[in-house]
Parts: C-alpha cells; structure tokens; sequence
C-alpha cells in the first residue's frame, strides 16, 4: 500500500512538470517555379536549397522545463538570407512576427512549429 501512494505521488509530481518546448522554424516553398536557396551566416554559412512545394527546417531550439506557451516565430538571428537562383532577393522581412505562421503539438513536451511560405510575388 506504501509503495502504491509514493507512486501515485511520483506521478502526480511528474505531471505537474511544464516539460519542453522544441521550437522549430521553416521556409516553406510556394512559388510557382523558383528553387529558393536560403542562408543562415549565423551557423559558418548554413544553406539551405528548396524546391518549389517543398521546406526546410533552419533553426531549432528546446527550452527546458518551461511553462512557456509558445516562443515568437520572427527571426532574431543578424540575418537569414532567402533569394531564387537567379539572385532574386526576398522582398518581405523574416523579422517581421506578421509573416509567419505556427503550431504547437501536445500537451507536455511540446513542439511549436514556425513557418515562413515564399511564394513568386516575394521575389524582385
């Protein structure tokens, strides 16, 4: 009986753990027919190529132990460059929180997902 009450505390202290948050963010490729190529200087010049109808995870981070419901999407890196190959440069901002959208999954240990979609007028 002793043992059935310290594992119905151990559990009870274990739910009320406010368990991670994994915070991803993506560009997601929705021009007609442009592969876009995206690089992050901030991690030795990390490239990224996408295909249109496709993305790409380009960053993720876990917050630990939080209570925290969601993180904002916005870029807060010095720069996250997102051009065609033709050097068509992104005319919208990452920075800006307005462009992106999310979700997050589950309940404990929980996953919010950010993305950026790049269609063809984006480009100049």
């Amino acid at each position: 009986m002793r043992g059935l009450i310290v594992l119905f505390f151990g559990l009870f202290v274990l739910s009320c753990n406010p368990g991670n948050l994994t915070h991803e963010r993506y560009i997601q490729n929705n021009t007609a027919e442009d592969t876009i190529i995206v690089i992050n200087p901030d991690f030795d010049d990390a490239i990224d190529t996408i295909i249109p109808g496709d993305m790409a995870l380009v960053y993720s981070f876990e917050i630990l132990d939080t209570k925290q419901e969601f993180e904002p999407c916005a870029w807060l890196g010095d720069t996250l460059i997102v051009k065609t190959l033709q050097s068509d440069h992104l005319t919208r901002s990452v920075k800006a929180e307005d462009f992106w959208t999310y979700t997050v999954q589950r309940e404990s240990e929980r996953i919010q997902r950010c993305t950026f979609v790049v269609i063809t007028e984006d480009f100049e």
